[in-house]
């Protein structure tokens, strides 16, 4: 009889153990088809494209430390920045290395790429490259993406607007970041520095 109920107990504890995994699974499955769901009724994307959207999330799940409830809240900021399924499938990568590199918040890092290279009039075939200047700056100065995507948030749109390049306001930022004015103090210096600047231009025509 002990034995009887000793079984029956594990068998049960068993039991409990495998429907929690499976609760699980189902939430998070949910979660995903999720962010999935905003990002069609974001970018308006037909059958096939969020087949090939949802395909690269799960791949990314399952190749990455990131996973694939992660990649598809970082292709919905894509999707916010109005970029395609082309496009996001395009930039995933650059901005995964980013992310990773930097040990930063996937999504976070989406929203930091997408917000900047627009204001640089970039695209987002260039966001390997973008996504190389910021790990660049971040490792080589007092600073990381994260407070990078503050200072640019009140800085990009005018150097942008300027002309200058994402090299020269990583630079300027990874300067004024080993001086201890980083984040927004340091976006908005640049940017009272940037409107200075245009102070002195003249219209002619």
């Amino acid at each position: 009889a002990a034995g009887q109920a000793i079984t029956a107990a594990g068998v049960a504890a068993a039991v409990k153990e495998i429907t929690g995994a499976f609760m699980e699974c189902v939430g998070v499955a949910g979660d995903f088809e999720e962010a999935m769901s905003t990002i069609e009724a974001l970018s308006q994307a037909n059958a096939r494209d969020m087949a090939a959207l949802s395909a690269e999330a799960k791949d990314l799940g399952a190749t990455t430390k990131f996973t694939a409830k992660e990649a598809g809240d970082a292709m919905g900021y894509m999707a916010m920045a109005g970029w395609d399924a082309s496009d996001m499938l395009q930039g995933m990568d650059g901005v995964m290395q980013l992310a990773a590199a930097s040990g930063e918040d996937l999504a976070m890092v989406s929203d930091i790429v997408t917000d900047s290279l627009s204001a640089f009039g970039l695209t987002a075939k260039d966001t390997a490259h973008f996504s190389d200047v910021l790990a660049a700056a971040a490792t080589s100065s007092n600073t990381n993406v994260a407070i990078m995507g503050e200072t640019f948030k009140m800085s990009a749109s005018v150097a942008g607007a300027l002309g200058y390049s994402i090299e020269d306001v990583a630079v300027a930022m990874g300067l004024m970041a080993n001086s201890g004015v980083k984040g927004s103090i340091a976006g908005t210096a640049l940017r009272n520095t940037f409107n200075g600047l245009l102070e002195g231009v003249t219209l002619t025509g």
